[in-house]
């Protein structure tokens, strides 16, 4: 097994920022094959990328692939501030994460490539222009993924690709209902996070005439809601045969119902509304459906495109979110 992988021939991924003109090459190894295949089975894809916040150097952004959530790593490396930068990983967060600086979080992550030596420099000064952006301008940054092996594709040929269809007529139109108004932003800014982060909310949520509080709850809440509810859902209904149908669906109703409606008040009026739909279809084109293979494939197809639409609204929380003040509480060193 391990000659094999030896004798196997290195993929080599392109990255690019076209906003900043930077392009880099990236040498991907054999230490992680399962997540590489589905890395590559979603190429060429774009997304919006973002800077980590507590993590140090860091790059990261959303890649559209749901199986990431639930394929375990072959190799993990224990401490991920230890690798040398321009270290590439993927994650169950479906992240694409590229180490570019110093890293304070020593956590084991699952290495997948590195970016060439000769494109180290034009990574360290990406990562300080999207700091700038993460922290100033708020400028939505595109970054685009390919086989190096192929053409560089154009942006706009690059819409974001549908992972489950469901199989009811009634679910496959709300699933493309929600993936055609992810696509829209997918790589940009979605209309219910611009209005959360300027104050024009329609209900107008916080105290003393001030939406601060708004921004930051919304953020706190759609992050736990994605990478911690509607992901885990999935990954349970994958790899936990345990969890019937039925199972899946109590965990839906007890734990999506009352943060889906609370960031509806705070602005995310179609997350809201998404999941009053897919409650309702729960209840007539799910729990009702005597064929339990469509109606699983159904329910998970619902879960699958709103998780994937959540974990989106969180990297365009943390791009407008007002970090600028993170230099009024700097970190105490004794």
């Amino acid at each position: 097994m391990e000659q094999h992988r030896k004798n196997q021939v290195l993929r080599e991924l392109r990255i690019k920022w076209p906003r900043l003109d930077v392009t880099i090459t990236v040498k991907m190894h054999n230490l992680n094959t399962a997540l590489v295949d589905l890395l590559w089975d979603t190429l060429p894809y774009r997304s919006l990328q973002t800077h980590a916040l507590v993590t140090g150097d860091h790059l990261y952004h959303l890649v559209p692939s749901e199986p990431l959530i639930y394929t375990n790593p072959e190799y993990k490396i224990p401490d991920r501030a230890e690798e040398p930068d321009g270290t590439v990983f993927l994650s169950k967060f479906q992240h694409l994460a590229i180490k570019y600086g110093r890293v304070t979080e020593h956590h084991p992550a699952a290495p997948c490539g590195n970016v060439v030596p000769e494109d180290l420099e034009k990574l360290r000064w990406l990562g300080k222009e999207v700091w700038k952006s993460q922290i100033e301008t708020k400028e939505p940054i595109e970054v685009i993924l390919w086989d190096a092996s192929n053409h560089e594709p154009s942006p706009r040929s690059l819409s974001l690709r549908l992972q489950r269809t469901g199989a009811t007529e009634e679910v496959k139109k709300l699933v493309r209902e929600i993936h055609e108004e992810m696509d829209r932003s997918w790589s940009g800014m979605s209309e219910n996070i611009k209005a959360i982060h300027t104050g024009r909310a329609p209900s107008y949520p916080g105290s003393k005439d001030s939406y601060f509080a708004a921004m930051l709850f919304a953020n706190s809440e759609v992050r736990t809601l994605g990478y911690y509810i509607f992901d885990n859902i999935l990954k349970l209904a994958a790899t936990c045969p345990e969890f019937e149908l039925k199972h899946l669906v109590i965990l839906y109703r007890e734990l999506v119902s009352v943060p889906a409606e609370f960031l509806g008040y705070v602005g995310t009026d179609f997350l809201r509304n998404s999941h009053r739909q897919i409650d309702d279809l729960i209840t007539f084109n799910v729990e009702k459906n005597d064929n339990q293979s469509e109606a699983r494939e159904d329910l998970l197809a619902m879960v699958s495109v709103l998780a994937q639409y959540i974990n989106l609204l969180n990297a365009q929380n943390l791009l407008l979110f007002p970090w600028k003040h993170t230099v009024e509480y700097p970190i105490q060193h004794d």
